[in-house]
């Protein structure tokens, strides 16, 4: 009787591959988009302290100065922001990642158990093979 087939649990090991690719591919995007904005952001609020800076050495009006502030304090605050949601999307691929290579690991066993679990069969099927031979060659020899 021929074993089980795996061919089906192997395409859904696939599958699985390919979606925790597809979850990694999505993380790691969603994480440069994040790099991309704190840049952006980074880079706002040092040409605020600059502007803030010159405006000071040349004389600044209070209320513009603390327009200033509450401006640097603003972006200070989502800067703040945008790291602690860069530090979880780097979490977020560093779990993708693990996911990844469980469901990789995973395909690869189950190959490994198809391959083995093939040539077993194929062994087997030798065998009977053999065996069979072994015995026309012994009906046709008694008969001579």
């Amino acid at each position: 009787m021929k074993p089980f087939s795996l061919d089906t649990v192997l395409k859904h090991r696939k599958n699985l591959e390919i979606q925790a690719i597809q979850r990694l591919a999505k993380a790691r995007e969603e994480e440069n988009n994040t790099k991309d904005q704190l840049k952006k952001e980074e880079g706002i609020l040092a040409n605020l302290i600059e502007t803030l800076d010159s405006e000071q050495t040349l004389g600044i009006d209070v209320v513009k100065l603390v327009q200033f502030e509450q401006r640097i304090n603003l972006i200070e605050k989502q800067v703040l922001a945008l790291r602690t949601i860069l530090q979880k999307k780097k979490e977020a691929v560093n779990q993708a990642q693990e996911h990844l290579i469980s469901k990789s690991k995973d395909r690869k066993i189950m190959e490994t158990l198809q391959q083995k679990q093939d040539q077993a069969w194929q062994q087997y099927l030798n065998h009977k093979e053999t065996a069979i031979l072994d015995e026309i060659a012994v009906i046709f020899h008694g008969r001579e």
